[in-house]
């Protein structure tokens, strides 16, 4: 296969969930802007493109140049259905994982679930179902701390409107309320805020266990993937990734400005944000421990029937641009504020 660009380009459409990433650090302090000044590109930011066809581009990756930075679940799915995408870079930001349930539901550890309901919102309208997914992940983890598996609990679906990218777990919660379900997950600064906001008892807390792999879920790892003819233009995926490095090192250096960053990405109040994302790095990485943690992702996913086919993620994973950024990153070749 030739290595030759088949076009030129001059802009670039980076996407990133609302959650910690690099990436909105670096659309913050305008470092993406800067350094693909520097080989004459433009950085767009797909969340806010006024296309709104384009947006799910998010998910399926089908947008030709993009760049993605955010739960591991769509882009494996992607992955998966043949899109020719690479694997660049994973973040680890530990988050608020927990499985709730009502004070007198009897629920008090996750052995207590055994033989319960348990709330697994649908979104029908997703090709990739990644919150589903999640939920399902998030059960799995806990029922196997009690030596459970998801075939002793009841599963139940809930049909979710269509929501935007930040999560409301209304769906989750309501059906909590009403009776319908004895338990659900929740995660992130805004599963917390629910958590908070509503008379429940956490059954168990997973996003900060002891155990990587118990705080595997869809933004454990996260990913930065790129469409892979992005990988033939020369310096493009470098200069991507210095300015990911810059904004994880100056978001661990500046903790104010990254809470008050990623409380504007999802919608949930500094307080909340603080006590989510409390340990981990935004700074992209390709060790092995991660790609560990993601290969377990991917086998749970594949064994629920949430891809399409199996992906190896040795050979998804393209270090190269990353070493080459660290190298300029360490010898201080990048933009200076």
């Amino acid at each position: 296969m030739s290595s030759t660009p088949k076009t030129t380009i001059e802009r670039i459409s980076v996407t990133r969930c609302p959650v910690p990433t690099a990436s909105s650090v670096a659309f913050d302090r305008g470092l993406l802007h800067k350094e693909l000044e520097k080989i004459g590109l433009l950085a767009g930011e797909l969340n806010k493109d006024r296309n709104v066809a384009l947006h799910n581009a998010h998910f399926d990756h089908s947008l030709p140049f993009l760049v993605r930075e955010g739960g591991n679940i769509p882009a494996l799915w992607a992955r998966s259905t043949g899109r020719d995408t690479r694997l660049i870079a994973l973040s680890w930001v530990d988050e608020y994982q927990a499985i709730l349930a009502l004070p007198n539901s009897g629920i008090v550890t996750p052995t207590d679930l055994k033989g319960r309901r348990v709330g697994i919102p649908r979104h029908n309208y997703l090709e990739i179902d990644f919150r589903a997914a999640q939920a399902l992940r998030g059960v799995h983890n806990a029922l196997g701390l009690a030596g459970l598996t998801l075939q002793d609990v009841e599963l139940v679906d809930l049909e979710a409107p269509i929501e935007d990218r930040r999560d409301t777990w209304l769906t989750e919660t309501n059906a909590l309320r009403d009776g319908i379900v004895d338990a659900v997950f929740v995660k992130g600064a805004t599963g917390l805020e629910a958590a908070r906001s509503f008379d429940v008892r956490e059954v168990i807390e997973l996003g900060f266990h002891p155990d990587p792999l118990v705080r595997v879920n869809n933004g454990i790892p996260r990913t930065v993937t790129v469409d892979a003819e992005l990988t033939k233009h020369s310096g493009a995926v470098e200069h991507i990734l210095t300015a990911l490095l810059r904004a994880a090192d100056w978001a661990e250096n500046n903790r104010d400005d990254f809470t008050r960053v990623i409380a504007a990405e999802t919608g949930a109040s500094p307080e909340y944000v603080e006590a989510a994302y409390r340990n981990g790095s935004l700074r992209p990485t390709l060790d092995e421990e991660r790609l560990v943690a993601l290969d377990a992702q991917r086998k749970f996913l594949l064994d629920q029937g949430f891809l399409a086919g199996d992906v190896n993620v040795w050979d998804w994973a393209f270090p190269g641009p990353l070493a080459a950024a660290e190298h300029n990153f360490n010898k201080g070749v990048s933009i200076n504020d």
